[in-house]
């Protein structure tokens, strides 16, 4: 009797894509602390199909002092250093994950962000507490004609249904997946949310929001059903057809 695997490797389905969500640059934030961490990063990610990145270190009002000069800067210092590694040119660019707090009101209002590609914006929200100018700001993004992306939604405790998420996407947020959040390495709520934000088609965009080797190596191990296989295809196609880069 001949027995069918009835999983696949993630990894197998990712060849060639631009990682949008890292945290590459090293000595930036809570990613990589140094210039051979981010080597060593790197050569995981090519390892598991990545073809190049954007990094995106956090700026965060009170944690991290990260504004687009800061962020371009270490950028050229850091394309610099690897430029003479098996890194080189893996970094093809350098955008921020922007929390949505008081400080990116002012950002937004003075235009002194960061897209990752053309008009496209990475933010994130707190893992606890809703913020109460969601809407607001959302609205002042599209307003300045940028594409808000929401980084992984499913790791927010307090949107748990659908429809919230569907209120989201109608107000102009486009939803990114965190690649680790499929190995329930964020805890079982988000491993739930992301599986059904995914079977539910409601994704746009993945990364893999990587601060150490060890995420990566995460990712490589992990393994999805053969059902999620055509959900994942279209979340990936959906993905290089804007970030082909």
């Amino acid at each position: 009797m001949i027995f069918f695997n009835k999983s696949v490797y993630l990894v197998d389905l990712l060849d060639g894509i631009t990682d949008i969500h890292n945290h590459l640059l090293p000595a930036m934030d809570d990613g990589s602390p140094s210039l051979e961490t981010t080597i060593e990063m790197i050569k995981v990610m090519k390892a598991i199909g990545v073809k190049n990145a954007i990094a995106t270190p956090h700026t965060m009002e009170d944690y991290y002092d990260n504004d687009a000069a800061k962020i371009t800067a270490h950028f050229q210092e850091t394309k610099l250093a690897l430029a003479t590694t098996d890194a080189k040119g893996f970094i093809i660019g350098a955008a921020s994950e922007y929390m949505m707090d008081g400080q990116l009101d002012h950002i937004i209002e003075t235009e002194t962000y960061l897209c990752i590609y053309k008009k496209y914006l990475l933010t994130e929200l707190s893992y606890f507490q809703r913020p109460d100018h969601l809407e607001d700001l959302v609205f002042k993004m599209c307003q300045k004609e940028l594409i808000p992306i929401l980084a992984h939604p499913e790791r927010y405790r307090y949107i748990k249904s659908i429809e919230r998420f569907e209120d989201l996407k109608k107000r102009g947020l486009e939803l990114q997946l965190n690649l680790l959040s499929l190995s329930g390495h964020y805890g079982e709520e988000a491993f739930t949310k992301a599986t059904s934000l995914l079977d539910k088609g409601m994704y746009e965009y993945v990364g893999t929001d990587a601060h150490k080797v060890s995420h990566l190596e995460k990712i490589k191990e992990i393994k999805i059903k053969k059902k999620q296989i055509p959900s994942i295809k279209k979340l990936v196609e959906n993905h290089k057809l804007v970030f082909d880069l």
